[in-house]
């Protein structure tokens, strides 16, 4: 919708941008109201407001404003949901304005609204709608039923990978097809935490505009022989020898045991989707129900082959065990180690589905 606005030039006169992406969310708004007040030479009629120190009257009067110099102003509330006012079952303040709004204004409001998450999946059943909206206070209730809004939810993992390649693009950089996994596993989904990173290996590869894999990998803090995929790949092989050597050395340079976990677990959960798509001839089909990358399918296909399923069910096991454990051991090195051992070495049989388990 923001991409529609800025190509339509016509601004709504009240939008409310929110959701828990909230890098996506101010990117958005930024990109609004740069559009909104490219046309004002002065800079009179472009305020930038923090709702704490602002009363949703003060928002309102400034919002009815006629410009100076201009066509049009433009008023960026942030952190609405801290706006101050009073709600009326009558007519209130912003349902009056919202009513009758300043044809000479472009009012943008962004918030972070934890009640209304999800809501954005709603909008074409009033009666669930209406029941969410109950719950989201004055006057972020008002904006949402009388305003244009857009909501940010929590990105998938497939949409942080296209976000982070054509955010890269964006800053002029291409990254290598293993970027966006080596990225996540170090700073995890956040695209405020992503974007930081790819703004530094943009500088890191200077004039070359082309990363590596190895320029990635220095950024993130491992080696090419030394990181969480090549430790995949060693238990997926069974190597045993390789596998310890891998996590020894990367528990020697840093205290990765949470994000070796939860990258394990991510693999494990695709290699357990593989065992009913073997017969699936459709590899566009079998990375979307995998969760895998085109590229990584045929070396999964691999490590189930290697480990087998009844292996691949205790793996899950054994990963819950040792998030359990990591979260009371002290010796945190010898619950990975344990970890590591136990998935390549164990023949034991398990249920059909190990979420059957308690």
């Amino acid at each position: 919708m923001i991409d529609e606005i800025l190509k339509s030039g016509t601004f709504p006169p009240a939008i409310l941008l929110f959701g828990e992406e909230d890098f996506l969310v101010e990117h958005d708004a930024q990109r609004l109201f740069d559009a909104a007040a490219r046309q004002d030479a002065t800079g009179m009629n472009c305020d930038v407001l923090d709702a704490e120190q602002t009363s949703l009257d003060a928002v309102l009067s400034i919002a009815r404003s006629f410009p100076m110099m201009s066509d049009r102003r433009v008023v960026w509330v942030r952190r609405a949901d801290r706006l101050s006012g009073r709600e009326s079952k009558g007519s209130d303040a912003l349902t009056s304005y919202l009513a009758n709004p300043s044809a000479a204004t472009a009012l943008i409001f962004t918030a972070s609204i934890s009640a209304a998450d999800g809501i954005g999946k709603l909008r074409q059943r009033p009666d669930a709608l209406k029941k969410k909206l109950s719950k989201v206070r004055y006057p972020l209730n008002r904006l949402i039923t009388a305003a244009t809004w857009i909501e940010y939810p929590r990105q998938s993992e497939s949409s942080v990978r296209s976000w982070m390649n054509a955010h890269a693009a964006r800053l002029g950089l291409t990254l290598p097809a293993e970027a966006p996994d080596l990225l996540m596993a170090k700073v995890g989904m956040g695209l405020r935490e992503i974007a930081m990173e790819l703004e530094k290996l943009r500088i890191y590869v200077g004039e070359r505009g082309s990363a590596t894999v190895e320029d990635v990998h220095s950024l993130a803090g491992s080696t090419r022989e030394f990181n969480v995929f090549e430790l995949q790949r060693a238990v997926g092989r069974r190597d045993a020898a390789a596998a310890m050597k891998i996590l020894n050395a990367m528990l020697e340079a840093d205290s990765q045991e949470i994000m070796i976990l939860t990258m394990l677990v991510r693999h494990f959960m695709s290699l357990y989707a593989l065992i009913d798509l073997r017969t699936v001839t459709d590899q566009a089909q079998i990375a979307r129900q995998s969760g895998l990358q085109p590229f990584a399918i045929s070396e999964a296909f691999q490590h189930l082959d290697a480990l087998g399923p009844r292996r691949v069910e205790s793996a899950l096991h054994y990963l819950r065990q040792a998030e359990r454990s990591l979260r009371s051991s002290a010796d945190r090195r010898t619950t990975m180690e344990i970890l590591i051992t136990s998935i390549i070495g164990s023949d034991e049989p398990t249920p059909s589905r190990i979420f059957a388990r308690a």
